[in-house]
């Protein structure tokens, strides 16, 4: 377990459940103020789980579902960038359920039946995360140490992904379905491209390449 600071572990822990259920944000706040909240256990979205998404490769496995587990049923989501991020660490834990509910919920803050949540604006940072969810989450793209990695984790509810990233001002396009990964290379420039595709090392020598996952 990593606190989340050096006194949230003595905070008092109460059932968010009532919290989490509801369809809008705030509703803590209905039964308690400000000074009460902070001498509680609860997050509008957990720092802890922005660093294992941002410094993934230094935390292990059993390390990330001991603090998910700790600091999920305590978080409440109502920052607009909490759900997005939850959903990608869902999929990285292995929860394909909950991250593809969780990026419904992210969807909806916008372009949801509840449009009262764009009144002031759109939340362009959370469509941001949107993408995130799509891209790092479903699609298992990252970036580490120099190394392009693609393990998809695609939702039940989705036959194909389709979607373009750019590595090392190379375009390359991604299809995943839920038996194969798919890399073209439009501007195949004659270069081998070595990448990770469900967790084994791969080389791509020409303009396409599948591979089983």
């Amino acid at each position: 377990m990593i606190p989340q600071d050096d006194t949230y572990l003595q905070k008092e822990i109460i059932d968010l459940t009532k919290y989490k259920e509801q369809p809008f944000v705030g509703g803590l706040f209905q039964d308690y103020n400000l000074e009460q909240v902070n001498e509680m256990q609860v997050s509008k979205q957990a720092d802890i789980m922005v660093l294992f998404l941002q410094q993934e490769d230094k935390f292990d496995l059993e390390t990330k579902l001991a603090n998910w587990n700790y600091y999920e049923p305590k978080t409440l989501h109502d920052s607009s960038l909490s759900l997005s991020t939850h959903s990608v660490l869902a999929s990285d834990v292995g929860n394909p359920e909950l991250s593809y509910d969780l990026f419904q919920q992210a969807a909806s803050i916008d372009i949801g039946q509840n449009m009262k949540s764009s009144d002031h604006g759109i939340h362009a940072a959370s469509i941001g995360g949107m993408w995130q969810c799509v891209v790092y989450g479903f699609g298992g793209v990252r970036m580490l140490g120099g190394k392009l990695r693609i393990n998809p984790n695609l939702p039940e509810q989705w036959d194909c992904l389709n979607f373009p990233i750019y590595w090392k001002g190379e375009r390359l396009e991604i299809t995943v379905d839920q038996e194969q990964v798919r890399v073209s290379r439009p501007e195949f420039n004659g270069q081998a491209l070595a990448i990770e595709v469900a967790n084994e090392p791969r080389v791509i020598e020409s303009t396409e390449a599948v591979f089983n996952v």
